[in-house]
């Protein structure tokens, strides 16, 4: 009877230890991220002209960001809005003299396709005009600058990276085995290490595939609303509850 009391005791032991274990086991790391995420770049070659906003302004949505000298682009642009209206009245001058018979089909069609060169031409050019100004897509704050004013600088350079202002989100890797419980919709508090905040947040996301290495899946969270603490790049201990 001894050894059997023996026995049950620890295998009772057992099972707490391992409940006690897999309580514990339900914590996690977590990475702070943007939800809206630019790394911004020129699309022309220009000079700059004026950098509205540094790193961590606050922006709204349509706010120029940057400005560059486009006096070249301008006059480009004022030179084919001339030679797009010089072939529109070419155009319509050999309609009317075909019409007539004075020229043939062939010069016809000439005028046509000069026309529809003139038209790309100064759809190029006032695009080009466009690009002059760096404008903000969404409300966000800048998180980082790598021109100067005057500074002249190339096609696809990087200039800032910006976030957006809406909700952040919480990048976690978890064991997989969490998938016999772990759903969409689960509510986690996650603690922020840099300032110690508990914050609410629920699962949104599960990995689409598990690890074979780790055993781990990736999962995303969302804060419940914005903390005006919380930044991306912080990090914490997310508690499953």
């Amino acid at each position: 009877m001894k050894n059997l009391f023996i026995v049950i005791l620890l295998i009772c032991g057992s099972f707490i230890s391992a409940n006690t274990a897999e309580t514990e086991a339900k914590e996690a790391r977590a990475l702070v991220v943007a939800t809206e995420k630019v790394a911004i770049s020129s699309e022309i070659s220009a000079r700059v002209e004026k950098i509205n906003f540094l790193m961590g302004d606050a922006f709204k949505k349509g706010d120029v960001l940057i400005t560059f000298d486009c006096k070249l682009y301008k006059a480009q642009l004022e030179v084919l809005k001339a030679d797009h209206k010089s072939a529109k009245v070419q155009l319509k001058n050999d309609k009317e003299l075909l019409d007539m018979r004075s020229i043939g089909e062939l010069q016809y069609q000439l005028s046509e396709s000069a026309l529809k060169k003139a038209e790309a031409e100064l759809s190029i050019a006032k695009l080009n005009v466009e690009r002059c100004n760096i404008v903000a897509p969404y409300d966000g704050k800048v998180m980082d600058v790598y021109t100067n004013i005057f500074a002249s600088i190339e096609q696809r350079e990087p200039l800032m990276d910006i976030v957006g202002d809406g909700l952040l989100e919480a990048e976690i890797v978890a064991p997989s085995n969490w998938l016999k419980w772990l759903k969409k919709g689960h509510s986690v508090k996650i603690t922020i290490d840099e300032t110690g905040e508990v914050l609410d947040a629920i699962i949104i996301s599960l990995g689409a595939a598990v690890d074979a290495a780790s055993q781990t899946i990736e999962l995303k969270a969302q804060f419940n609303k914005k903390y005006e603490s919380l930044i991306p790049g912080m990090s914490g201990i997310v508690k499953f509850e």
